[in-house]
């Protein structure tokens, strides 16, 4: 996930672009933004720290490419977060509103998910089964680009800014990367490792697999 947001910070600094970055909240989206984004005078971030809000930041990027036509507005969003408010992509191209939207695809509601595994709960009901986003978004008249492998992050990232015109970049990432707290809790690292022999017991041991790999190994 970090190299999915260096890549477009660098790239937003390198054209000198002013931009506003959107996070919806309820999800690890924001998490990913109050990590990885700084903000200075001319690059700001807007999201909704204590509502637990889902959805937000898609119509609010609409909102912000309305009011400021000439910044570069960008919306960091979930997938369960989008697929909430489908039909904005619809407005985005009624109203020539030129924000550019990257989806964190990880098939499931990964935050809900997270707070189910530290209780030491089998994640129920968050898995999602996804469309294409990026052939989605080009089926409606906008630039769509979905990415799937690391090594094509970069130019994908650097298409979908300089594109002119509305714009959606479907970044796939891994549904087991965790998003760790500043403290890591006793309670929280007994509750997943409850999960974790839950997983094992209930023939999910592939799963407990892949979150070591993606989280210790791997890195």
């Amino acid at each position: 996930m970090s190299s999915t947001l260096n890549t477009l910070l660098s790239y937003s600094i390198s054209m000198q672009i002013a931009t506003l970055f959107l996070r919806q909240m309820g999800g690890s989206a924001m998490v990913w933004m109050l990590r990885y984004i700084n903000t200075n005078g001319q690059r700001r971030t807007l999201t909704s720290l204590k509502h637990g809000t889902m959805a937000n930041a898609m119509p609010q990027a609409l909102g912000l490419k309305k009011a400021f036509p000439n910044r570069q507005v960008i919306s960091m969003s979930g997938d369960g977060g989008l697929a909430m408010l489908l039909g904005d992509l619809l407005t985005m191209t009624q109203e020539k509103l030129a924000a550019k939207i990257v989806i964190i695809n990880n098939k499931s509601l990964n935050f809900v998910e997270l707070e189910q595994k530290v209780e030491g709960l089998l994640n129920n009901y968050t898995d999602l089964e996804n469309p294409d986003f990026g052939k989605l978004a080009s089926a409606l008249g906008m630039f769509g680009e979905s990415v799937e492998s690391p090594e094509a992050l970069e130019d994908a990232v650097i298409r979908f800014l300089n594109y002119n015109g509305p714009a959606v970049l479907n970044v796939h990432t891994s549904p087991n990367e965790l998003v760790m707290p500043p403290n890591v809790e006793l309670n929280s690292v007994v509750g997943m490792g409850l999960y974790t022999a839950k997983a094992v017991l209930h023939g999910r041991s592939e799963e407990a697999i892949s979150l070591i790999v993606d989280n210790f190994i791997r890195k």
